[in-house]
Formats: C-alpha cells, structure tokens, sequence
C-alpha cells in the first residue's frame, strides 16, 4: 500500500494543463525548446515513437501526469525510442503493465521522476549517454530480471527508490553499478528481495545500508581497477563456462598433472603456456614458468594455461606417474576444462582464475 500512495502522489504532482497540445496521427505533442515533447498517444501493441513531429524533432518523451499511454496501459508491449530523444521525462510510461522492452539510445541524457514505475520490462539496459536516473524510474518492476550498464557508462546519480521493488517476481539477482556513480539516493534498491549481489564502487562501502542493502548483498570494487571485480563477476555468474582453477590450485599441481613434450635434444619441455588476464577477454602471455610451477601471476585477476605446439617433437608423456589431486575451487572443476581455443592453438586444456591475492 505505501508504494502505491508514494506513486499516486508523483503522478499527482505534475499535472499537465494548458500546455497548447497538438495531436499528429496518433501523437499528441506539445512544442519546446525547439523541439517537439510526447504527451500522450493511442498507439498499442508494439510501438515505435516517431523522430519528427509537425517539422520538430522529438525531443523528449513524457512530461508529467497522466503518462503517455495513460494512465495503467495494457495495450502497449513494447517501445523503441528514437535517437533524437535527449530526455525521457516524468512518468512517460508509468504503469504500462504489459510493456515488456524499451529500446533507449545512445542520445538520452537523463530517465527522470517515475519515467517506467510500476512497468513490465524484463529487462533494461541503459546506455552509456544517461547521466541521471530519477526518483523511483524504475520502481514496482516486479518482472525486471536484469539491469545492465554500458561498460563505459556516463551515470553519475541513481535517484531515491529509483529501483526500489524490482524483480520481485522473476528474480532479479544481481547488477553492478558503475564507478562512474557518485550519488545513490536513500532506498534505491528497497524491497528488492531476490537481489543477493550487488556490486558497487567502494566509495559505497560505508553507505549501502541507506540504499536498501544489506552486508550480505553488497561487494565493493577498487575504483582503480573496476575490469578486476568485472572479470571475478562474470566467473562467480557463471561458474560452469569457465571450469577455472585458482591460482594456488595451478602452483601447485605437480608435474603429472600436465603433459610434457619430448624434444629432438632429450629435453622435456612444458607443453602449455601461461596467459594472464583482468577481464576475461583479453589475454597476454605470462612470462616463461619453470618445473615445477612457480611464480605464477598475483597481480592479475586470472590465469589459464593454454596448450600450444612445441618444436622438434619426438613423443609426449605424462610426468611422474604419482601426481596428486587438485581439489577445484569454487570457480569451476578440473574435470570439466574449457575447452574454446582457436585453430592450431590447442585450446584451452586448463585453466586458472582467482583473485590476484589468492
């Protein structure tokens, strides 16, 4: 009940009137700053809103009460918003119970008051234009399972309430804030009650309770190594894709544990090579590792030990024949290795994550 009073008095609080509407088609419209503000439409079903309206561009979409569809929508399934939209205004698609996606641009600066509360998106993702997101824009989404910032995101405030009762239905559990936030008003994520992990910039870590949050749902990360936790989190998230080892579990594996190439000289040489990384994406190789393993990396955030061809082959052999166990960690198995690598790489036969302190 207090959520639906908390919603009536912002709908309430911007009442349109004598703002000298036009209608086009099926846009209602009025004129400012040059350029041509959404007010209301008939349209349904799935819905793209025009870039142009009475020679204007359209410059922002919703303005105050009632929202455009009006008020609780069932008609509207879905939105693409054009690129000339710089603003997505107060209560522009409140309480459209069916809309289940929103396509925003890159071009929108700001979400504002209680821009989709109360909504059925599945999912939003929010461009790394937006710098602000308003009080309560996304509250009440109970179907809301997933909420992703562009990786170089501009956000710099996340309003009160502003996601506040999210997920309560299909399970929304996770989302990273990016380091480029510096204001999360007071119950942000309020209610959220499938939220088990919440990632925020450390500048947080005194201040999260106000967001709604408890110490079991919050992680912090470094400000000067955010591609660190975004590597960890895309492990944690996904244990089974990776089937990663740490990095103490890869130090020590004996000998046994991987195969050895005999060359033309008698020498036996590793067959793998070490390869480091922050993000899981990129990968560089680790300096050359002698037997046994030794001065692996623990200023990275992860390893992997990736199969590669050696010169003047005689024939391969396992190592000592009593080699011992590695024990996997939480990050995956050492019976289930990746295996993704490339042609003539070998794949990845191994591989090792962890944080860079393990």
């Amino acid at each position: 009940m207090r959520n639906l009073v908390i919603s009536a008095l912002i709908l309430s609080a911007y009442p349109l009137v004598g703002l000298g509407q036009t209608t086009e088609g099926a846009w209602t419209y009025i004129v400012e700053n040059n350029g041509a503000t959404i007010t209301g439409s008939t349209a349904t079903g799935a819905v793209t809103i025009p870039s142009v309206l009475g020679g204007y561009a359209v410059k922002k979409v919703g303005k105050a009460h009632p929202p455009i569809f009006g008020v609780v929508n069932d008609s509207v399934t879905s939105v693409v918003i054009p690129n000339s939209v710089t603003s997505i205004g107060v209560n522009a698609f409140s309480y459209c119970q069916y809309l289940t996606s929103v396509t925003i641009p890159n071009s929108v600066t700001s979400i504002e008051i209680a821009a989709f509360n109360f909504t059925g998106l599945r999912s939003v993702t929010i461009p790394n234009s937006v710098t602000s997101i308003g009080i309560s824009a996304f509250e009440g989404c109970a179907t809301l399972a997933s909420i992703t910032f562009a990786s170089t995101s501009s956000v710099t405030s996340i309003g009160v309430r502003a996601f506040a009762w999210c997920g309560t239905w299909t399970g929304l559990t996770s989302v990273t804030i990016p380091n480029s936030v510096t204001s999360i008003g007071n119950e942000a994520f309020s209610g959220c009650t499938t939220l088990s992990s919440v990632y925020l910039p450390v500048r947080f870590s005194t201040t999260y309770p106000n967001f709604g949050l408890t110490a079991s749902q919050v992680s912090f990360y470094d400000t000067t190594s955010p591609s660190y936790l975004m590597g960890q989190q895309s492990v944690i998230a996904n244990p089974s894709t990776y089937g990663l080892y740490t990095t103490s579990q890869i130090q020590n594996m004996a000998v046994g544990d991987l195969v050895l190439t005999r060359q033309v000289s008698g020498g036996f040489v590793l067959n793998y090579d070490i390869e480091q990384s922050t993000d899981l994406q990129t990968w560089t190789p680790y300096q050359a590792l002698s037997l046994p393993l030794t001065g692996l990396p623990t200023d990275k955030a992860f390893v992997r030990i990736k199969a590669k061809q050696v010169s003047n082959p005689i024939s391969a052999s396992a190592g000592a024949a009593n080699s011992g166990t590695v024990n996997p960690g939480s990050y995956g198995t050492s019976s289930n290795p990746v295996n993704t690598g490339g042609a003539g790489d070998g794949g990845i036969t191994g591989a090792g994550g962890g944080s860079g302190n393990d």
